[in-house]
């Protein structure tokens, strides 16, 4: 590809804009950032024949680049060059709906070349028309006769909520998405959700008025496709993608720093060991499908009753293990689960033959399952008078089967004691008085996931978000995301235009108690915070690092400041936005408070967001199974976990929790870290120089001095 003519075109797009997309002004890292795109995925090679060599620029984009209209100019440029799709995949809903209501139908107005665009959603996020119709009936009542009776009165309930989801259906009102939902209405949603294990495809009934499908469709004529980290990861897997392969397709990832969790919650596997009905109504769903499809009895899955009998063993076996600790636990009143992980990842010689004896019998069964699934869609293709009678086993069996498949993955996880095990781990919680017990288990780290799931896949991408970097440099995220050792990769920072000297002050509190003694720093925080408060006129945001921290905070604030606040769990996070638009457009001070997710993702400009407050440099918790495994594994090695993963994790939290205050070149913000460590301590300054550049200040007695970033 030309390099220069790709440029020079994509210059005349950029600078056209100004005549055709009201309020359009050229930004140099905008454009920057176009260009860097450009000159990484020009030398993307797409021809299939040829063995994947992937491209990747990884570009950290301030606030205020704007960064999508980048992206979406230069992947659509190149797109076009090179014949394939631009595929989209974002890590939040709110961005998917800003992509598909503002940013792509303003692009495609503006656009001297037209071009279409749609959007997709993993199949789980659809409503299945048949199983809304089994439930709204009833005819899916008998799936719960073995569970008890609050299962069973909890399911008949649900059959109104599902009669009306139908009629709202039918009528218009409702889409058919999850993400159209709210309240009791999402409690009953994995009963009704599309999924793979009980979708009969283009043999079901409803194919052709199928909304997962129709979407599908819709998407496989478009040239931009909007997805989800999610569904990327899931389908790049499957031999039946609902997404163009990486030889078909630019792939750009905004919001890229969520890919490694994203990641990680696909390796992981868990599976209820208390609990086993599933097993009995997968048992009898086989029975009464082979008995009217006369399946060959020798072909069954024979294991289903040893398998309920090795679960109950290897639940008793722990429970009676831990049963003193688990009194102890349930005496102090704890909402949180009893948790307990297993050092090194290695299993004691009794648990090892539990869970082997676990792998075998269910590993028989699903391969068995997979054999009689295959016949009957053989059979269902073969004779298509047959689907009539072949889909409702298929759909009866396919969320037991999905069961089966967590029992699977989660044993081979267990099994795993290879040079670096995953983190295992048992959750105990008490419901109603009978005690639940989930194992689980969990890969360490992303980096090989990705190599291995994405990158290898795929010809060109895009990396981009406002927080890639940890103190200063790309070196965290390349390796926890899999890229360091990807060739083609190349990182760019595109500064914010922003005048963060002149429109931002960090003010780092040097409080008498120390963080350490989380109670006695707790009770200061509340008094200076309030202060603090008093001086604010609109908004605010008050950001906490754990429910106890969040509690303490606001039991401590005294009335007439407590009156305004809207606290994360008092009401769901849109009616906390709309009540703080609300306060601040009546001349009200409003101050948000909440946790990690009011720290990420929240544009607040202007007024609605004037200061930001933080009691405590925002740690991951580190009590995390994941976090504490990782951590041993790199002690064990002689390797320090602090350096490597929890200061760098730290500097990213703490830059996203920054990024609230400045969300335009108008605003004016004053952040302010009631935590000495700052500004005392190494790894405080370096947190501290890792942050835009504000105006930094140090505020002891009541003072504020100018801080160095050298030293406190």
């Amino acid at each position: 590809m030309d390099k220069q003519a790709l440029h020079d075109a994509l210059d005349a797009q950029y600078f056209g804009l100004a005549d055709r997309l009201d309020g359009f002004q050229p930004r140099e890292g905008q454009l920057q950032m176009l260009h860097a795109i450009a000159e990484t995925l020009a030398d993307a090679d797409f021809d299939p024949a040829n063995p994947p060599q992937p491209k990747v620029a990884v570009i950290e984009a301030g606030t205020g680049v704007g960064k999508t209209r980048a992206y979406l100019l230069a992947g659509l440029q190149l797109a076009r060059a090179r014949k394939v799709k631009l595929l989209i995949s974002t890590a939040t809903i709110a961005l998917q709906e800003q992509l598909m209501h503002k940013d792509l139908p303003e692009l495609a107005k503006a656009s001297t070349e037209p071009f279409s665009y749609a959007m997709l959603k993993g199949r789980g996020r659809y409503v299945c028309l048949l199983k809304l119709e089994a439930h709204a009936s009833g005819q899916a009542q008998e799936e719960f006769d073995l569970g008890d009776a609050a299962q069973q009165g909890a399911a008949e309930a649900d059959a109104a909520v599902f009669q009306k989801l139908q009629r709202k259906l039918q009528s218009g009102a409702w889409d058919g998405e999850r993400d159209s939902l709210d309240g009791e209405a999402l409690q009953g949603w994995g009963r009704i959700a599309a999924d793979r294990h009980a979708c009969t495809g283009p043999a079901c009934e409803q194919y052709q008025d199928c909304l997962y499908y129709g979407a599908k469709r819709v998407a496989a004529a478009a040239d931009v496709l909007v997805a989800n980290h999610d569904l990327v990861l899931a389908s790049l897997r499957s031999d039946k993608s609902a997404l163009p392969s990486g030889e078909r397709a630019i792939y750009v990832f905004d919001e890229g720093h969520h890919l490694p969790a994203t990641a990680l919650s696909h390796g992981a596997s868990e599976t209820v060991l208390t609990s086993t009905a599933w097993a009995t109504r997968l048992e009898r769903a086989l029975a009464a499908a082979a008995a009217e499809l006369d399946y060959p009895a020798e072909g069954m899955p024979d294991g289903l009753g040893p398998l309920r009998e090795k679960l109950g063993q290897l639940a008793r076996a722990l429970l009676d293990a831990h049963s003193e600790k688990l009194q102890v636990h349930a005496a102090g009143g704890s909402s949180e689960p009893m948790r307990v992980r297993l050092p090194q990842g290695k299993l004691s010689e009794e648990l090892r033959d539990f869970w082997e004896e676990l792998h075998q019998i269910a590993a028989g069964c699903e391969s068995k399952l997979a054999d009689f699934s295959t016949w009957m869609r053989r059979k269902r293709s073969d004779e298509p008078d047959s689907a009539a009678e072949v889909n409702p086993h298929l759909l009866a069996i396919g969320p037991q089967a999905r069961r089966l498949t967590e029992l699977v993955e989660t044993a081979e996880l267990m099994l795993d004691e290879g040079a670096m095990p995953p983190a295992k781990w048992f959750d105990f919680r008490a419901e109603g008085g009978v005690v639940q017990l989930e194992a689980k288990a969990c890969p360490l780290f992303a980096g090989a996931l990705l190599q291995r799931n994405l990158w290898s896949r795929l010809r060109g991408a895009v990396v981009t978000s406002a927080t890639l970097r940890a103190l200063g440099k790309f070196d965290f995220f390349l390796r926890d995301a899999g890229l360091e050792y990807v060739e083609g990769t190349r990182t760019l920072e595109v500064q914010s235009p922003f005048d963060y000297g002149r429109q931002g002050r960090f003010i780092v509190v040097a409080t008498q108690a120390s963080p350490k003694d989380p109670a006695a720093h707790n009770r200061e925080c509340g008094r200076l915070i309030a202060s603090d408060l008093r001086e604010v006129q609109h908004g605010a945001l008050l950001l906490c690092s754990s429910w106890v921290q969040l509690r303490a905070l606001v039991d401590a604030m005294p009335p007439e400041v407590r009156n305004d606040l809207l606290v994360q769990g008092s009401a769901s996070r849109e009616q906390l936005l709309r009540r703080h638009r609300e306060a601040v457009a009546r001349g009200q001070r409003s101050v948000l408070v909440g946790l990690q997710s009011f720290g990420e993702g929240l544009d607040l400009p202007g007024t609605l967001c004037e200061w930001v407050l933080m009691p405590k440099v925002p740690f991951a918790n580190p009590s995390d199974p994941v976090s504490e495994a990782r951590s041993e594994w790199l002690e064990a090695k002689g390797r320090n976990s602090f350096v490597e993963l929890t200061v760098p994790a730290t500097g990213v939290r703490l830059n996203q929790w920054a990024g609230r205050g400045i969300r335009s070149e108008a605003d004016r913000a004053t952040l302010v870290c009631y935590d000495p460590r700052l500004a005392s301590t190494p790894f405080g300054r370096q947190l501290l120089a890792g942050l835009p550049p504000f105006s930094k200040l140090l505020r002891r007695g009541g003072k504020e001095t100018a801080l160095e970033e050298g030293g406190g």
